[in-house]
């Protein structure tokens, strides 16, 4: 495979993270209210497991994540890093130099 299809993987798989990310916190949401619900049907609790949900997710993210080191190392591996110093901002009034690769963003530490 390329170094091309890695990098394409990664950035998607980074998006997916995110997307699984926001569905977790919803799943958050329902549990949340359906704990404050006065007036809830039992059947709704047994059927659904608001509080149980999120998990089938979590697995999920788990499983991107590892697709996502996987890809990493292929691109470390396939990658002819050019490096580029950079001076970037991490506050208003502070600034750091990093050096980090053009083509596949791997940063030098």
């Amino acid at each position: 495979m390329s170094l091309e299809y890695y990098l394409y993987c990664r950035k998607e798989y980074d998006n997916i993270i995110s997307y699984i990310d926001a569905i977790i916190d919803k799943y958050d949401l329902i549990n949340d209210i359906t704990l404050t619900e006065t007036n809830l049907d039992n059947n709704y609790c047994q059927i659904f497991k608001p509080e149980h949900n999120k998990y089938f997710f979590i697995e999920k993210q788990k499983h991107i994540k590892e697709l996502k080191k996987i890809c990493n190392e292929k691109i470390q591996e396939l990658c002819n890093h050019d490096y580029v110093d950079d001076l970037i901002d991490v506050t208003p009034d502070k600034s750091i130099y990093i050096r980090y690769c053009k083509i596949c963003e791997y940063t030098e530490k």
